[in-house]
């Protein structure tokens, strides 16, 4: 089945989250009711039938996974009281990704992203809670969503332009790109096709060419 081979291979099950953590299930439950720590990323509720000499057996299960950076976040977070520690710790390391992608170059021309940026995090901290993040980025964590957010920014900036790129556009272009497929997960098999990862970074790369360098 490659769905259950991409979730395995790219994310921390449920029971081996709770193992590394040394939490019980009533501990995680508890962090995910009190909007300290976000829900799993995905959910497989499994039928398996089975057949063999000693007849027919069928068995149900439901197994949940999250994503690599959710033990460090566990960590981050073991010491916060509330859900009000837990949002000024998410949007400190959020705003620090952002300054250090400006500092790089990497600097969207959003105002939610800037003047509204609180109102933005607020937005945010609720997919985080969700578990959007934690499909759609590699880590799950503040860093990887600061990245993939402003690089969809500036990648949708230049695309929405109808003038000719110029070699130094392109390729800053492809820098940004390569920030995005960095941040970004590959996507389960059936959402691919649909993922922002298909039109901001394969279509991309397909449409802009990445220039030679000498």
């Amino acid at each position: 089945m490659e769905l259950l081979t991409y979730l395995q291979t790219h994310f921390i099950t449920k029971e081996t989250l709770l193992r590394e953590s040394q939490l019980s299930h009533l501990e995680l439950t508890t962090l995910i009711e009190k909007r300290l720590m976000p829900k799993a990323a995905y959910k497989l509720a499994l039928k398996l039938e089975c057949d063999s000499f000693f007849g027919e057996h069928s068995d149900e299960s439901c197994l949940e996974f999250y994503p690599q950076g959710a033990l460090v976040w566990l960590g981050a977070v073991s010491q916060v009281a509330d859900e009000a520690q837990a949002f000024a710790l998410f949007s400190k390391r959020y705003k620090n990704q952002l300054h250090r992608l400006k500092a790089q170059g990497f600097n969207p021309r959003d105002a939610k992203l800037d003047q509204d940026i609180d109102a933005h995090l607020e937005s945010e901290w609720q997919h985080f809670l969700g578990g959007i993040y934690g499909l759609c980025t590699k880590t799950g964590l503040p860093e990887d969503i600061a990245n993939k957010e402003a690089a969809i920014v500036i990648i949708n900036e230049y695309l929405a332009r109808d003038e000719h790129l110029s070699l130094d556009e392109l390729t800053q272009l492809h820098q940004v790109v390569d920030l995005l497929d960095e941040a970004s997960a590959l996507f389960a098999p059936h959402e691919r096709e649909r993922s922002s990862r298909k039109r901001l970074i394969d279509d991309v790369r397909a449409k802009f060419p990445k220039p030679l360098t000498s």
